[in-house]
């Protein structure tokens, strides 16, 4: 009996040997917070954030990002689409701490993050007061590590595993830095009521060009090659005006170099279309059918040589974007489609 008892004891006392070493071991593996650490990354009060720079360490050009009458705009006062900063606006008044970087990973995150991050700069009335150090996402994909820098402490020593609630992925991907992303996409926008005159060219076809001239409300001339047009019908007209508010192209070009681009603007076009609006500002794109980059057939087993989604668009300052056939197919008439009893063009 005093046998087994002396064993146990000795079992017992092996059992809490070996759990000691086990904490020990996992209290090693996980981050303490020092004094100096900086973890409150979030600003409850984004509506008094007024300014947020933007850049990175992979050579993009980076964004300073202005809010000025309720509306962001670039430095230089550049249109930029408002949901991207909207985004990041969301990110930093809802971002929270997940955990505290493991003490075992601590020296590789933080070269990590001297190596890749982007550098988000943060101002409240004129006045900085954070900047963010966003770098790659946790293998989990559930969390982001991120340095914070005040101008009360400075730069944190250590960084954190920082996460949005219920959101799944990299917070790195919210804060962009290459300004072509932040540019507006509008071609056209227009009122009907705003617009003086309509010409569309079709070269391939110039017999069916035609020009909308807006006389009055719901009164309109229409001519094709300078000849003027008698029975065509209005109510197309009118919709076809209409069609010219929201236009916006999908993306900038990053499907071909300058060469090929430079190649397809001395091309014939396909469609050149031009706006005057009320107070004789001019506006105008041309449209490219696109190839296909792949070899792809339709129904009846013909090779598909254009693509059916996407057509270049050349915008008034020489630029090359992607524009989507749903957006534009609207607009792609020639004289024919106003012609009462006759086909569409």
């Amino acid at each position: 009996m005093k046998k087994f008892r002396l064993a146990f004891i000795i079992a017992l006392l092996i059992a809490l040997v070996v759990w000691a070493i086990y904490l020990a071991k996992q209290d090693d593996g996980t981050s303490k917070l020092s004094d100096e650490a900086l973890s409150d990354f979030a600003i409850e009060d984004t509506a008094s954030i007024d300014q947020i720079i933007l850049s990175d360490t992979e050579g993009n050009e980076g964004v300073n990002l202005i809010r000025k009458d309720g509306q962001w705009r670039m430095e230089s006062g550049d249109c930029v689409q408002q949901h991207l900063v909207h985004t990041m606006l969301k990110t930093i008044k809802l971002v929270q701490v997940k955990s505290p970087v493991p003490k075992n990973s601590l020296e590789t995150i933080n070269k990590n993050l001297t190596t890749h991050h982007r550098k988000v700069e943060i101002y409240q009335n004129g006045e900085w007061v954070k900047t963010w150090y966003v770098g790659q996402p946790t293998q989990d994909q559930y969390g982001t590590y991120m340095l914070l820098k005040d101008p009360e402490k400075g730069k944190s020593p250590e960084p954190f595993i920082m996460y949005l609630p219920s959101m799944y992925g990299n917070l790195e991907t919210r804060f962009i830095t290459n300004p072509l992303e932040f540019e507006c996409t509008g071609v056209f926008n227009y009122n009907p009521r705003d617009i003086q005159s309509v010409q569309v060219q079709t070269p391939d076809s110039s017999e069916n060009n035609f020009t909308i001239t807006v006389l009055d409300d719901n009164m309109f001339k229409l001519t094709s090659n300078k000849t003027e047009i008698a029975g065509f019908d209005t109510m197309k007209v009118r919709n076809y005006l209409l069609g010219f508010k929201k236009i916006h192209f999908e993306q900038h070009n990053y499907l071909i170099d300058q060469h090929a681009a430079d190649s397809l603007k001395k091309t014939t076009p396909w469609y050149i279309i031009e706006v005057t609006d009320v107070k004789g500002e001019k506006k105008h794109v041309k449209l490219y059918e696109k190839r296909m980059v792949y070899e792809k057939y339709d129904y009846n087993g013909e090779l598909i040589v254009f693509d059916r989604d996407r057509l270049w668009v050349v915008l008034d300052d020489g630029r090359l974007v992607v524009g989507q056939f749903y957006v534009f197919d609207k607009l792609l008439h020639d004289v024919r489609y106003f012609i009462k009893n006759q086909a569409a063009g």
